[in-house]
């Protein structure tokens, strides 16, 4: 396990218990050994197709009643504005751009995301690092 001083100054400023935030971010246990086998799986199936719908219904099915089963209420979290508003910004600005991309047409002149990565989704390899990406960057927001 590090020590409290790998994690630098602003965590222990923060107030966060730099002890726990090291064994959180270290720790590494067997569904994280999931992420990229379900990726290299999953990467299989074609876009828009049965199989792909199967694949991303039955892991978030299941995913669903686990947390339902669980039942865990955590204590209330407090977001600060300023945590806040970049995501906001984000999502705003990305459902600005599909909408407004959708609208005119959904082409080359104006193509949504989904338009854009067609190329890079078409292939395996793409379609696996979109799989590992998605997956990792879930991954990372669900254990900050």
């Amino acid at each position: 396990m590090p020590e409290v001083s790998d994690l630098g100054p602003k965590s222990i400023r923060s107030g966060v218990n730099a002890e726990r935030l090291a064994a959180r971010v270290l720790r590494l246990g067997w569904r994280d050994a999931l992420i990229p086998l379900y990726a290299v799986l999953a990467a299989f199936c074609r876009p828009l197709t049965a199989s792909a719908a199967v694949v991303v219904l039955l892991p978030g099915a299941a995913l669903l009643v686990l947390a339902a089963w669980r039942c865990e209420t955590p204590g209330r979290l407090a977001c600060s504005r300023r945590s806040v508003l970049p995501w906001v910004v984000l999502v705003l600005l990305f459902g600005g751009w599909e909408l407004t991309a959708a609208l005119w047409g959904n082409d080359s002149a104006h193509p949504t995301f989904s338009l854009l990565l067609d190329p890079v989704l078409d292939t395996y390899p793409g379609r696996l690092l979109g799989w590992l990406a998605w997956l990792g960057v879930g991954r990372w927001l669900m254990t900050r």
